[in-house]
């Protein structure tokens, strides 16, 4: 799935106008609503599907999967439309807590942690299904403790692809950096960077490498989350979907707490 572009459309087909750090950092609080309100829809369909009077619906199942994704594709789209005017911004976010920073890759979530939630969720669901199996039961419960070998193989697979390309972009990233020491640059700092247009315009330059670093790590971030919910199930993409969510919202939830505390502590003698 190619990077999303600068300027996305809207549904109606206008274009999007690039915000503002300042309005992306609204926008993101919007975004966290949106999600949790995705969570609760979510969980109502995950617990609706075990009701055993009343088959899962794996039309409606995917159509809120698809709704949910939906969310996450305008959410990129319009990082990508922020980032065409100030992508400094979007390397130094102050709408996400320390906390989150700490573990920001290329300006966001690592891509192949998509991959190790999957796993991690699905060990622990086949978990609490061990009674039941030793019990002479089956592992029916439809969510990601129920993965096939197919299905474990194709995540394998997807894992290898997602690692690969995480290279490309660390090694594009590591070019962009890089570029900071050039000639031009180390002429300009022994100036003092008095040529503050030279400055300004080499800089530039710089800051274009970088958001073009992001935009491929957003992409990819895109790519691997619709992959993994493509090789599952409507009833297990949910429950993935589910598992996304809730530790996108509690990190985020946690580190602004933490924030909260370190503000009002004062510094160490």
């Amino acid at each position: 799935m190619p990077p999303p572009s600068p300027h996305p459309p809207h549904r109606n087909g206008n274009h999007v106008p690039a915000p503002s750090g300042e309005s992306f950092a609204k926008f993101f609080e919007c975004w966290i609503s949106e999600q949790s309100r995705d969570l609760a829809a979510l969980r109502s369909a995950a617990s609706a599907a075990t009701n055993p009077a009343a088959p899962p619906d794996d039309a409606e199942l995917h159509r809120l999967v698809n709704r949910v994704l939906g969310h996450y594709e305008h959410y990129y789209r319009t990082k990508s439309a922020a980032a065409s005017t100030d992508v400094l911004r979007m390397f130094s976010p102050s709408w996400t807590s320390t906390t989150e920073n700490l573990y920001l890759w290329c300006g966001g979530w690592r891509p192949t942690a998509a991959l190790h939630l999957l796993y991690s969720k699905s060990g622990a669901q086949l978990e609490t299904q061990l009674p039941v199996f030793l019990a002479g039961g089956g592992l029916g419960a439809g969510d990601l403790g129920d993965l096939s070998a197919e299905q474990l193989q194709a995540a394998d697979q997807l894992q290898r692809i997602t690692v690969s390309k995480e290279r490309e972009i660390e090694n594009a990233a590591a070019s962009a950096q890089e570029s900071l020491a050039t000639v031009k640059m180390v002429e300009l700092a022994g100036g003092g960077g008095m040529d503050a247009e030279g400055m300004e315009m080499e800089m530039r330059s710089k800051a274009d490498g970088m958001r073009r670093v992001l935009e491929m790590a957003d992409g990819l971030r895109l790519e691997t989350m619709r992959e993994v919910v493509a090789l599952l199930r409507p009833s297990q993409a949910v429950h993935f979907l589910i598992a996304a969510a809730e530790l996108h919202l509690a990190v985020h939830e946690f580190g602004r707490r933490k924030d909260g505390d370190g503000a009002a502590s004062p510094p160490p003698a």
